[in-house]
């Protein structure tokens, strides 16, 4: 091989080389150019949200699944092909039992912000729109975690009609729909990161996407016991109450969130 000699201010330089480090860019600089998502900073804990047990130890169980060093650990052992965060969720159940309240404290437990979409606005009357929403959603997405060098949790609130059991109606309506779930589910199959979907009726959930969801964890109403301890955590301590005021009576009443 040829040989050649570097004079020595070039050499220091090459010794001394530090390759750039790319700035990151704050999430909320990037977001102010969109209109997709709502981004939101967790506040409450798991801990903080009154529900069942066993639904709260399921919560804790994928937490602990998704525990960095385990996947780091996972990775060194050529088990996992990365070391990153992933999971795709569904929380279901009835409005008002805590879903979106516990997808927003499992990203505080994650610390990642969540970024929200209200999946409402997906639908347009003009044709081809909707499935263009759709893409858009995760386009965005992705561009911001390249863009922030940090994965912030997708959480899609009342995604029940990306979910639902896909139609065999011939109708342009029925035709676009079937189009616009085609498009979520390859999107879905392809996400890397946290998603969380929320829905309101999992037995009209279609199987494809049932498949590729990991986790589908159920929030029922509260029951007496719970509505008791949710009444005993936002009635004012100091407030005068009537003299035969009964906060058992009150539980009794099912209500939810």
């Amino acid at each position: 091989s040829k040989s050649f000699f570097i004079i020595d201010e070039i050499l220091q330089r090459i010794i001394n080389f530090e390759p750039k480090q790319s700035k990151k860019i704050k999430i909320e600089s990037v977001l102010k150019d969109q209109d997709i998502f709502e981004l939101i900073e967790p506040s409450a804990d798991i801990n903080d949200i009154i529900m069942p047990e066993n639904t709260k130890e399921l919560l804790e169980n994928i937490l602990k699944q998704q525990d960095k060093k385990v996947l780091e650990r996972l990775h060194s052992w050529g088990i996992k092909s990365n070391k990153n965060i992933e999971a795709k969720i569904i929380f279901y159940g009835p409005a008002g039992t805590g879903k979106t309240m516990s997808a927003l404290a499992m990203a505080k437990s994650m610390k990642k912000p969540v970024l929200s979409f209200d999946c409402s606005k997906i639908l347009s009357k003009w044709v081809g729109e909707s499935e263009q929403n759709v893409r858009k959603i995760f386009d965005t997405y992705k561009n911001i975690v390249q863009t922030c060098k940090q994965s912030p949790i997708l959480l899609l609130n009342e995604a029940d009609q990306f979910l639902s059991t896909r139609v065999d109606g011939s109708s342009g309506s029925d035709k676009m729909h079937n189009q616009m779930q085609n498009i979520f589910l390859e999107q879905i199959e392809r996400f890397s990161g946290v998603i969380i979907a929320t829905t309101n009726f999992l037995e009209s959930l279609d199987s494809a996407f049932s498949r590729r969801f990991d986790y589908k964890i159920e929030f029922k109403k509260p029951d007496f016991k719970d509505r008791l301890k949710i009444w005993e955590k936002f009635l004012p301590k100091k407030a005068l109450f009537e003299k035969d005021f009964n906060i058992n009576i009150l539980s009794n009443y099912e209500l939810s969130g």
